[in-house]
């Protein structure tokens, strides 16, 4: 279940670098942006990517080809950002959610999956990268997981470090995702 740790680092990452708080101070570690007027300052630079669709695809370990589709809304009137994602060709996904903890001044994240493990971590900006770390539960090796995602012209850059339960570092390699037309319905309970 790597990959679905993938797919849950690229969910965060793929939104966009935050905004400006509300009183115009930004968010830990964070460039400012320009907010439109009743936003929730830290979630509004994320509104552009509400309703919009991503794919990533790579090749893993044993040389299969994988492809992730991942969609992307603002929920809760804005102050939260919801992905639902599946991984093409099976039925294992996962929805997160990520906000603004306004007392730790982080991004806060939960990710549950079909497979029945799940995660939940903090993100925040660091020179122009999104870093997460997350801690991973009921997964059968896998402890936590820290990413870095940087944000090109066209494309999200991620890339991934498994720690396993013994404390051993898997790199978990690099991944591209791009915009891509709505995909249609992920999971049957889905819009």
């Amino acid at each position: 279940m790597r990959y679905a740790l993938i797919a849950a680092a690229v969910i965060l990452a793929s939104c966009s670098k935050p905004g400006a708080e509300a009183d115009g101070s930004s968010p830990a570690s964070t460039p400012p942006s320009s907010v439109s007027s009743g936003a929730y300052a830290p979630m509004a630079a994320f509104a552009p990517f509400s309703g919009k669709t991503f794919r990533g695809e790579w090749t893993d370990d044993e040389g299969s080809r994988l492809v992730d589709i991942a969609k992307w809304e603002l929920i809760l009137n804005g102050r939260a950002l919801q992905s639902t994602h599946r991984l093409e060709g099976g039925d294992y996904g996962g929805r997160t959610i990520f906000f603004y903890d306004e007392a730790a001044k982080k991004y806060v994240f939960h990710y549950f999956t079909t497979a029945g493990f799940h995660t939940s971590g903090v993100a925040e900006f660091v020179d122009g990268a999104l870093v997460t770390n997350e801690k991973v539960e009921g997964h059968d090796t896998i402890a936590s997981v820290r990413s870095v995602v940087a944000f090109k012209a066209d494309v999200l850059e991620l890339d991934v470090i498994y720690v396993g339960k013994d404390g051993s570092e898997m790199p978990g390699g690099h991944r591209i995702y791009k915009e891509i037309a709505g995909s249609g319905r992920l999971f049957a309970d889905t819009l």
